[in-house]
């Protein structure tokens, strides 16, 4: 507690050291650019949340990244008052991975933009600017030269698999109609407080995730599904709450399927603290009970900071891991993952006293591939659906015959499954 009040005195004499600097610089410099002009430009931002840009202007003047920025009388950050001339913001897209933040979080030890992803922090309100665009990445070339953005948890018999329904031709992924249900749903979002900044708290039923959990849904998901763009963690989570209700819960199929929440389970937590991950793992094993005869366990991988969605699909009973990417390559790509999920199984596995009769086999399954560069959520939640429909431990390596792509008609279906479902389920 000592150290952290001097901390917290360290961090008071900086902002005002940094306020000082700010306001003598403004004074001497002249505006010879309007990017420079703009520092003294003061933007207002209306009540509630709203799209922002987040400036440093040091050592140089450059945006670093952009979330979004809550302006609400008495907000507080991490129970704390926020200093003069700060706004709380949520980091959601880093463009300056090593920049300093100008109020490091004490409590939490962040002190870089790469680390403040998915959380709030303190920003010089001179620094924040509207952002009318979402949020975009920067790009860079992967597999076939396709560009894509870096994107900020019963019994044994066979029930016969939902079969699901095939577009006859694919539908350009940049266009299409909405579904009446889906513009029900929108209606209903525009006209409640979520547009101005309020949230629903949703619970899920314990065996989705094996453990209680509790998700955050806020505008921003709404707007992933009505404008078809990168699905975020509580999307994905939601969509697997519904496949545990309608295709698993109903089906007896919960002891053959089980879902590890991506939340707790990614590639920036993996990086900070590996042995806390493989720990988080090993528990979601050991609450499913038995583990002798065949089940999957999914596991819905980002490579951080909200970056691309993968399949990772675990059958412990024959040491079988299976690896679904919407774009070409393997588990290479995610070396600290591969070792944190083969570190896992085997402490799971001497924590049972199962004998490991051979080596984890880890399997590329040769899965639809994506076209455009924000549609690799939506394939993992729909090759965790085939799956869970066919009523298929075994993935066959060449994936299943009846999906050798999937069209936008395909990831449109699960859209409409999941407008209706929020609709059921009385979330709006």
């Amino acid at each position: 507690m000592e150290t952290l009040a001097e901390l917290r005195a360290q961090v008071l004499q900086l902002q005002i050291e940094n306020a000082r600097y700010r306001e003598e610089r403004c004074a001497s410099e002249a505006k010879d650019t309007s990017d420079r002009a703009s520092i003294n430009y003061q933007p207002k931002f209306p009540e509630g949340i709203s799209p922002c840009q987040l400036y440093l202007s040091s050592p140089t003047y450059r945006m670093v990244g952009k979330g979004k920025v809550h302006n609400t009388s008495g907000e507080l950050l991490h129970h704390n008052p926020l200093p003069v001339g700060f706004m709380k913001v949520s980091v959601d897209l880093v463009l300056d991975t090593d920049a300093v933040l100008p109020l490091p979080d004490v409590v939490s030890e962040t002190t870089l933009m790469r680390d403040a992803v998915g959380s709030f922090v303190g920003w010089p309100s001179d620094l924040i600017f509207p952002d009318a665009e979402t949020p975009t990445r920067p790009t860079h070339k992967v597999g076939k030269g396709i560009s894509r953005r870096i994107e900020s948890v019963a019994s044994q018999k066979e029930v016969p698999g939902r079969k699901l329904k095939s577009a006859a031709k694919d539908i350009p992924t940049t266009s299409g109609t909405k579904s009446q249900i889906m513009m029900r749903l929108e209606k209903m979002v525009d006209e409640s407080d979520i547009m101005h900044g309020a949230i629903r708290t949703i619970d899920f039923d314990e065996g989705v995730f094996g453990a209680a959990h509790f998700e955050i849904i806020r505008k921003e998901d709404f707007q992933q599904l009505f404008e078809h763009t990168e699905l975020g963690i509580a999307v994905i989570h939601t969509y697997i709450w519904y496949m545990y209700v309608t295709l698993m819960r109903e089906n007896e199929l919960c002891n053959r399927f089980n879902f590890i929440a991506a939340s707790r389970i990614n590639a920036t937590l993996i990086m900070k603290n590996p042995t806390s991950v493989k720990n988080d793992l090993v528990d979601r094993f050991m609450a499913a009970g038995d583990n002798t005869t065949p089940s999957l366990y999914f596991l819905p991988f980002n490579s951080g900071n909200g970056g691309h969605w993968v399949l990772v699909a675990m059958d412990l009973s024959r040491l079988i891991v299976y690896y679904l990417d919407s774009l070409s390559g393997d588990w290479s790509k995610y070396p600290n993952m591969k070792k944190t999920v083969d570190a896992a199984i085997i402490k799971f596995r001497t924590k049972k006293n199962y004998r490991n009769r051979k080596d984890i086999t880890w399997i590329r399954v040769q899965c639809p591939q994506q076209n455009n560069s924000v549609d690799c959520g939506f394939f993992v939640l729909r090759f965790m659906r085939d799956i869970i429909a066919l009523n298929r431990i075994d993935i066959p390596k060449m994936y299943f015959e009846e999906y050798k792509s999937y069209s936008r008609a395909n990831l449109d279906e699960m859209k409409d499954e999941l407008c209706q479902f929020i609709v059921d389920q009385r979330i709006i």
